[in-house]
């Protein structure tokens, strides 16, 4: 039945694999893959190491226009506000800007402050001649005031001193575990525990963007080499190698060696990005760890709580892989059938809809039925091929398929791909030497099925 079906392997593989483009472009991607994800978390690394801390804006003398109906008191409140670097500034309210302008003229370390009410707080420094305030220090005033705008409003709209006291009172805001809230530990103090919260969002994240990340390597790959894959069927007949081929090829093997080997390279692809987005991320992980220890993020975190997260354990990612590759058999499959009803390679094109709808139609049925969500997805999504193809990779991975399921899914998946790659076979048999017209493609199936 798979007679001269490893000569037809080879010279496949060679052709698809062995082109410079395929090499260029696997290369190119890869060094994106590997780069990009580490630039990424250290970046991530570096702003969460910052200090987000207030900083002194340097001014020692705020000269005020102030243009709200607020009591002159209100500014000596402000000593009360728990910013150390900013309650020993001295605060001279005046009459107008100009007024302030004057006054700070010559003053090196004075700026000035105009507040209006305008439907809301309007809030403008001004760095005066002669102030040696930096621009970013004066920036700096601006963010104090931000940081305490609710403060600044109320109190600029003509609270009473005694009322704004209540303001200066700091409010103490905690999350907690339930351990953590019986130990008195907050979230932000126990820094285990606030690991475990980031890696527990992170997983419900990667919960949903893996199935949707598999389903694009499916379809980028699939329209990438399907068509390559069913002009590559259709070569012999419109070549007139027909009738040599068919004396030292059975139909099986050219058909299953040509798909064998657009699966291949495709995988070799899809498997050198995934390893080196991978590598990326690990890389990027340690990096930001070692330039910035302090800093904490959730994806490092994620990376690091893998294993308590029981994700990506090697016996999951090896089953899911072995899925993916069943995936795109099964996908391919239809591309070879398409390529077997074709008599010119102008035909395939016109019947690519037949193995591109059946994704796309698998894919509406997942979204419009729930099952994006790897915690959500349900049984009988996972057990059908078509479906099962797009998630159950991603699924696996993550550890939320049960053995009973994976079990059926297999089975499910051979027997279908097993009946597609048979039922390519008798239709190129069939088509190998047509020369007429293009016909329907219930018709080839009418004909294929058919006693004679």
């Amino acid at each position: 039945m798979f007679k001269n079906f490893g000569t037809v392997l080879r010279f496949s593989l060679k052709n698809m694999a062995g082109t410079k483009g395929f090499k260029v472009v696997t290369v190119i991607f890869s060094i994106i893959f590997l780069i990009a994800p580490a630039v990424i978390l250290i970046a991530i690394g570096y702003n969460s190491s910052k200090d987000s801390s207030l900083k002194s804006c340097t001014a020692e003398t705020v000269y005020v226009d102030d243009e709200t109906d607020s009591d002159k008191a209100f500014w000596q409140g402000l000593y009360g506000l728990p910013e150390e670097e900013y309650k020993s500034i001295k605060y001279v309210v005046c009459e107008n800007v100009e007024d302030a302008l004057s006054k700070a003229k010559g003053d090196e370390s004075g700026i000035v402050l105009v507040v209006k009410n305008k439907d809301g707080l309007i809030a403008n420094v001004i760095i005066p001649e002669g102030s040696k305030v930096e621009k970013g220090n004066a920036k700096n005033y601006l963010k104090f005031i931000k940081n305490y705008n609710r403060y600044f409003t109320i109190g600029l709209l003509g609270l009473s001193e005694e009322e704004l006291s209540v303001l200066d009172t700091e409010s103490i805001y905690e999350t907690y575990t339930e351990s953590g809230y019986e130990k008195g530990v907050s979230i932000a103090e126990d820094v285990l525990s606030s690991e475990e919260l980031m890696r527990e969002q992170v997983m419900k994240v990667v919960s949903m963007a893996l199935p949707y990340a598999t389903i694009m390597l499916l379809y980028f790959m699939l329209l990438s080499y399907g068509q390559t894959l069913a002009q590559s069927v259709v070569m012999e007949k419109e070549s007139k190698l027909m009738d040599t081929m068919l004396i030292s090829v059975r139909t099986e093997s050219l058909i299953f060696g040509k798909l064998l080997a657009a699966i291949i390279t495709a995988m070799i692809q899809a498997f050198s990005w995934i390893a080196v987005l991978a590598l990326g991320f690990s890389a990027g992980s340690l990096i930001s760890k070692a330039i910035f220890p302090e800093g904490k993020n959730y994806l490092t975190a994620f990376i690091d709580g893998m294993k308590e997260l029981n994700v990506f354990r090697p016996g999951n990612v090896v089953i899911g892989i072995i899925f993916l590759f069943l995936s795109f058999v099964l996908y391919f499959s239809l591309a070879a059938i398409a390529g077997a009803m074709s008599s010119t390679k102008e035909e395939v094109s016109s019947k690519a809809t037949l193995f591109i709808f059946p994704l796309l139609i698998s894919f509406f049925i997942l979204i419009f039925a729930g099952g994006m969500n790897a915690e959500t997805t349900k049984t009988w999504m996972l057990i059908i091929p078509f479906t099962g193809g797009m998630i159950l990779p991603a699924n696996v991975m993550l550890g939320y398929v049960s053995w009973p399921v994976i079990l059926a899914a297999l089975a499910a998946f051979i027997v279908l791909i097993v009946a597609l790659i048979y039922m390519a076979g008798r239709i190129y048999k069939m088509m190998s030497l047509y020369k007429g017209n293009a016909i329907s493609i219930s018709e080839v199936l009418k004909r294929t099925f058919s006693k004679t």
